[in-house]
């Protein structure tokens, strides 16, 4: 009992972390390009989700004005150039977050046949060029650095056009390197680019930021959001050709191609990661440079305080007059109720329990000492807090008659349960006890609440919670009422094994700070902090004191069938939709075998593609489970990858826990020790998926009304990159990829999956068995003369050339003794074959050898 308890308790600790979805929006400069990718990565790949973020990406229009729509609330977040430093210095309230990309890639380009050479050549010449001064002021102070009168120069309003420049009826032309000279490029004209950048005049782009205003009153969800945008653009940079993919399907309204946008994206690369300085970092130095420019170009005069521009994570934004409040108190009195734990307590003088943590999380956005004054019991250090003895209780329960304190809003809900006598049932609903008698603690804050929600309830009244456990043990009431954490803490420290939690009610207790009512400036402090606590944080302080405990009371040996039945669940889970599929009752008969040999993994696969292929002749004779048997060794062949990683993956994890690798008493190792197993058990899930889809994609082997994703070649190649990288990284195979095909192709990417899968296992195999210790796999991808190909080649010596002929032939194999079937090569060509002109051949080279596979280019018009 004191094990489902447990687990119990552990799973409602665990979903009590979880919090609605914070609606918050951002909105963009320009319109959908790879400018933007890393919050549309953030977004689609669930990075805000994760941090509790719904967020609305707003599109950019003629009408956005994104400093005012942020400064104004109308959305949360905005993306801005350095101009964003210049408004800040004329006093709008602007919090820069992060600088994604180090260096503005605003150039001036001009025709390599224009016979400009340098800056000063721009004397008598046009140049198009926004209107706007600030926008532009790098290339202004890059033109004045060069003591050209600018007067010389007839600056043309710029139209955005490309073909002003080739059609020569300007000379140079303000753009961006990551868009204009791809344009050029591709019309195979030749140019030069001016960059401020390059002389000295480097500025920020797309700046991420908010309201001053915002920032103050959430910065534990503005430091978050800026944590989970930073994520998707550190995803969308290391997964290049992802992101261009969904931005060309989805986010691309001015019909940018594939390789246009594939070319912004190396570009804007170079911008954003610049050495040894951290990814979207702003510095003060930079700023302090810019605004040098500004004021070189009379576009800011007096001097900047920008103390409030750059965001700090760890500073609550007080005002100057709450700051300067601080200083003068130099320390806070506290209420500490002795006695109390899990909440509270003084031990030889140090401030223990829950409230206490809460306490050193203010410390890390206000710079305050506390002092101590010792309350027996809730009533005592609220009369304290009244009579101004103390300036604040860290964990109070409101009540509407207090005059003298002043409430926060409520940084934690904590839950009210009732505690029984096991021989008693659960408690579905609470206003079923109606004739029953409780008991509380006296002095307890939550009863008021309690009787003025439920007045039918009886209560009376001990004077501890020991004492009402004994009260209830005995028979004298039904049930003891306290909150969650109290009676999990007395549950964990002493013996009550007639008792339980039988029931919850469906009310929570607020939980906030108590401040004197007299100290209005004091309790603003406060409620900055209640409002930015995270739940998160809260919450792990509260589960430190019970759930982190009870963990170590498990033995290790129930952890072990815990995730003995989550595998279990899996399997059943796979199967029985398998089942549901198929209504042939010999295929069903052969998959409860196959089902049977999976649980003890490849030993009994082996022994089941023996069984099979001695069943050949008997299935030949009967056309209709011919097919069946053929398909069956197919699964078979490829479910042999899939079910030893699962192997591998339960025994890492079995022997985490049994060499007891982390210490579940320690905050940051608990939450590690459930990372590990989140990760574990994800793979074993999508190891499970990819075996279930194995067996789809291989009883539809047949039919002709099978499905074909449009993709390029090298998108099966990721998928077959993480599927085995590990197991390969494992055995000290090096797994190179090379990949140049851009072509559009049509695939039954599955099966296709399959296929490299099959080719790369078998040079594993070679390895092994040849002892190689240097060895290579490589994958490389081109497009030649409409075919798009791959090539896999390793260097495990080649194959025989006796038999070189004959190794896509049915049954053909030269590892019947190490259980080999003869079908994974027959089944790759016929596989390839069903594609658009699709070929598999294989040639010795020097060393090893190589497999080559082609397909036909997709006919697509657009891509044309």
């Amino acid at each position: 009992m004191k094990y489902i308890f447990t687990l119990m308790l552990i799973a409602a600790s665990l979903c009590a972390a979880a919090k609605p979805m914070q609606k918050v929006s951002l909105q963009l400069q320009w319109l959908d390009q790879f400018q933007f990718a890393g919050y549309y990565m953030a977004k689609e790949k669930g990075f805000y989700a994760d941090a509790g973020f719904d967020v609305e990406i707003k599109k950019f229009t003629n009408e956005t004005d994104v400093v005012g729509d942020v400064l104004s609330g109308k959305t949360t977040y905005g993306i801005g150039r350095s101009s964003l430093i210049w408004n800040y210095a004329r006093g709008k309230e602007i919090s820069l977050l992060s600088a994604i990309f180090q260096s503005s890639p605003l150039t001036l380009i001009a025709l390599k046949t224009s016979n400009i050479e340098n800056i000063k050549d721009f004397s008598g010449k046009k140049i198009m060029i926004t209107e706007d001064a600030v926008e532009t002021a790098s290339v202004h102070a890059m033109i004045k650095s060069s003591k050209i009168d600018e007067k010389s120069i007839e600056f043309k309003r710029h139209t955005f056009d490309i073909e002003d420049l080739i059609g020569k009826k300007v000379d140079l032309y303000a753009g961006y390197i990551s868009n204009e000279p791809y344009l050029l490029q591709e019309k195979g004209i030749k140019y030069k680019l001016f960059s401020p950048k390059e002389r000295g005049f480097d500025f920020y782009s797309d700046l991420l930021f908010t309201s001053q205003d915002y920032a103050r009153k959430n910065p534990q969800s503005v430091n978050s959001f800026n944590k989970a945008s930073i994520k998707g653009w550190e995803y969308a940079f290391k997964n290049i050709d992802e992101t261009v993919e969904l931005i060309y399907k989805k986010y691309n309204p001015t019909n940018k191609t594939r390789a246009a946008l594939m070319f912004e994206a190396f570009e804007l690369k170079k911008l954003a990661y610049i050495k040894d300085i951290p990814f979207g970092s702003v510095r003060k130095s930079k700023i302090e440079r810019i605004l040098d420019i500004y004021r070189l170009m009379g576009l800011v005069e007096s001097e900047v305080d920008m103390s409030e521009l750059i965001f700090s994570s760890r500073d609550v934004f007080l005002t100057k007059e709450e700051k300067e409040y601080l200083r003068k108190k130099q320390e806070v009195s506290v209420c500490a109720i002795s006695s109390m734990l899990p909440l509270s307590d003084l031990e030889h003088g140090e401030f223990i329990g829950v409230a206490a943590d809460i306490l050193k999380l203010t410390k890390e956005n206000i710079n305050v000492e506390y002092r101590f004054i010792k309350s027996s019991g809730w009533e005592e250090a609220m009369q304290k807090v009244s009579n101004k003895e103390c300036d604040i209780l860290p964990m109070s329960v409101p009540k509407r008659e207090d005059k003298d304190i002043r409430y926060t809003t409520f940084y934690h809900h904590e839950p009210l349960v009732i505690v029984t006598r096991k021989s008693q049932n659960y408690i579905v609903d609470v206003d079923s006890t109606i004739d029953k008698e409780f008991v509380v603690a006296s002095g307890n804050p939550f009863v008021r609440d309690l009787k003025k929600k439920h007045p039918w309830i009886k209560l009376n009244y001990v004077d501890s919670l020991k004492d009402g456990f004994r009260a209830v043990e005995r028979g004298k009431y039904y049930g003891y009422i306290d909150t969650l954490i109290s009676t999990a803490y007395a549950f964990k420290n002493s013996s009550n094994g007639h008792l339980r939690i039988s029931g919850q009610f469906d009310d929570k207790i607020g939980i906030s700070f108590g401040v004197r009512g007299d100290d209005a400036t004091l309790f603003n402090i406060y409620e900055k902090l209640s409002r930015n606590l995270k739940h998160p944080d809260v919450h792990n302080y509260f589960n430190n004191w019970v759930s982190v405990n009870y963990v170590n009371s498990v033995k290790f040996e129930y952890l072990k069938e815990t995730l003995f039945l989550v595998l279990v669940v899996i399997f059943i889970f796979f199967y029985r939709q398998h089942i549901f599929k198929k209504k042939n009752s010999e295929l069903e008969e052969l998959k409860d075998k196959l089902l049977e040999l999976n649980q003890t993994l490849e030993l009994k696969i082996s022994d089941a593609v023996n069984e099979m292929q001695k069943k050949d002749t008997y299935l030949l004779h009967k056309s209709r489970l011919a097919q069946i048997g053929e398909i069956v060794s197919m699964i078979a062949h490829q479910w042999k990858q899939p079910l030893s990683t699962i192997s591998a993956l339960n025994i890492s994890m079995i022997m985490a826990i049994e060499l007891e690798q982390y210490d579940l008493s320690d905050e940051k190792q608990r939450k590690e020790f459930l990372d590990f197993l989140d990760k574990k058990l994800k793979k074993i899930e999508f190891y499970t998926n990819n075996m279930g889809q194995i067996i789809t994609d291989f009883s539809d082997f047949y039919r002709p009304n099978k499905h074909q994703e449009e993709c390029t070649l090298n998108d099966p190649v990721f998928q077959v990159y993480w599927l085995l990288e590990g197991s390969l990284a494992s055995e000290n195979i090096d797994l190179s990829l090379e990949l140049g095909s851009t072509s559009r192709v049509k695939l039954f990417k599955n099966e296709f999956v399959q296929v490299l899968v099959n080719i790369i296992n078998n040079a594993r195999e070679q390895f092994n068995e040849k002892g190689i210790e240097d060895a290579q796999i490589s994958i490389k991808s081109y497009d030649i003369d409409g075919v798009a190909v791959m090539e896999i080649s390793d260097n495990a010596g080649g194959i025989d050339e006796k038999i070189i002929d004959k190794i896509f032939d049915p049954y053909f194999s030269t590892k019947f003794d190490k259980n080999g079937t003869g079908l994974g090569l027959h089944m790759s060509k016929n596989i390839i074959k069903q594609h658009k002109d699709g070929k598999l051949y294989v040639e010795n080279i020097q060393g090893g050898a190589k497999f080559i596979i082609e397909v036909g280019i997709s006919e697509d018009k657009d891509e044309e």
